[in-house]
């Protein structure tokens, strides 16, 4: 599995158990593959967009093998 950039859209935060689109942790994906926000969960993609800046969208590939 991989993920090519540190935001999800409508994924599930396991923190706060909201379904939408934000920030997540990489290191805790990696060694979990669970999604945890590190800021706010936006309602959708045009809300993230709006909440975010483009510095701290990023694009990335991170990769993890299946426990």
């Amino acid at each position: 599995m991989a993920c090519l950039t540190n935001y999800t859209v409508q994924c599930v935060d396991v923190i706060s158990g909201e379904k939408g689109c934000f920030l997540f942790d990489q290191e805790h994906w990696a060694a979990t593959g669970e999604f945890a926000a590190i800021g706010p969960v936006y309602p959708d993609l045009d809300s993230f967009y709006a909440g975010t800046t483009p510095d701290q969208r990023q694009s990335c590939y991170l990769e993890r093998k299946p426990s």
